[in-house]
């Protein structure tokens, strides 16, 4: 009996020769080709551009908001820190009254993509500085007090420690007053109507508010005074129409006189002004208006030390000095009076 061998089959006919495989990749081999070629390309572009402008995934890819780290966690990209500039701006000493001080404030901008060169944006204050002036000092004026037109004249029977002393001596420097040949003043003698005229022309100059009035009894010496003294409101005649330029002026008379011709305010209520003296009944009703006025005005004449008008007494030398005097202080052509 013929044996029987078993011939093996090849279930190829075109198999290869023993001791070779044809080559053959897995599955996942072309994937894993595919990432290690995305991430050698990303690292190679990254490296091109580091130093530029930085490597900004988030941008690449169109995706704001995400950083390369979130992306591409397989790549362990770690965002560089931000470098922290500090300029120290320029110190500029510049004088005051030559150049202008310049005040640099550098602005640092930095890429928030950890570029390191920043962008400074310089801002310049141009302080312009304010000239200070010396003011030029003005020379020290002593004021010198106007002398008056002569000296006083030293009367020896006014010492200067006499009631009337600074009035008798002001109007004497002035040559409003005199004295009498024998070099006396004789405070005390009455002032007649006529000498109180030449007195009231010689200290004041006030236009004419009256017409002229000529009297038959002002002899020629007194005329031109007389005149004067009546167009100027001072002093008037008497109703039989004389002037009487010799008869004594009274006190209460040279106070009306003088009331009358600077226009001085009569108080509302004379009787209370006139109620501080003890003999303030002796004055007429017709001149107590114009008493009370002289005494709230302060032209009142008289020894200070008296508490009595004595209206009706005859007007001395000192009486009509210190009237007049007082009357020219009135109207600001002398100083306040001594006292």
């Amino acid at each position: 009996m013929d044996s029987i061998h078993p011939v093996r089959v090849n279930s190829m006919s075109n198999s290869s020769p023993p001791g070779q495989r044809p080559p053959r990749f897995r599955d996942d081999e072309p994937i894993a080709l595919l990432v290690a070629f995305l991430a050698f390309g990303a690292i190679f572009f990254w490296a091109l551009t580091q130093g530029r402008q930085g490597f900004d995934v988030s941008s690449w890819l169109n995706q704001p908001g995400e950083t390369a780290a979130r992306l591409l966690p397989f790549l362990q990209l770690s965002p560089s820190p931000t470098p922290t500039v500090t300029i120290s701006p320029p110190t500029v000493q510049a004088s005051p009254t030559v150049s202008p001080t310049v005040q640099v404030s550098p602005t640092v901008e930095a890429s928030p993509t950890a570029s390191p060169t920043p962008t400074i944006s310089p801002e310049v204050s141009v302080v312009t500085p304010t000239p200070t002036l010396t003011p030029t000092p003005v020379p020290t004026q002593t004021v010198v007090p106007v002398p008056p037109p002569q000296a006083a004249i030293a009367f020896p029977d006014v010492p200067n420690t006499y009631w009337a002393y600074p009035f008798i001596a002001a109007l004497s420097a002035r040559g409003i007053i005199g004295g009498f040949p024998d070099g006396n003043f004789k405070p005390n003698e009455p002032v007649t109507r006529g000498q109180f005229a030449i007195q009231l022309q010689k200290a004041f100059t006030k236009p004419d508010q009256r017409p002229p009035k000529q009297f038959p009894d002002v002899p020629a010496s007194y005329g031109s005074a007389v005149d004067k003294a009546v167009k100027s409101n001072f002093m008037t005649g008497y109703p039989d129409g004389t002037f009487r330029p010799e008869q004594q002026v009274s006190r209460v008379e040279a106070v009306s006189s003088m009331v009358k011709g600077l226009g001085t305010q009569v108080p509302a209520n004379p009787e209370a002004v006139l109620q501080a003296y003890p003999d303030n009944t002796e004055v007429p009703a017709w001149a107590r208006g114009s008493m009370a006025a002289a005494i709230q005005a302060g032209l009142l004449p008289g020894d200070p030390d008296s508490q009595l008008l004595k209206p009706n007494q005859a007007a001395t030398r000192a009486d009509v000095a210190a009237l007049v005097y007082k009357g020219m202080e009135a109207t600001g052509q002398i100083p306040r009076s001594p006292q």
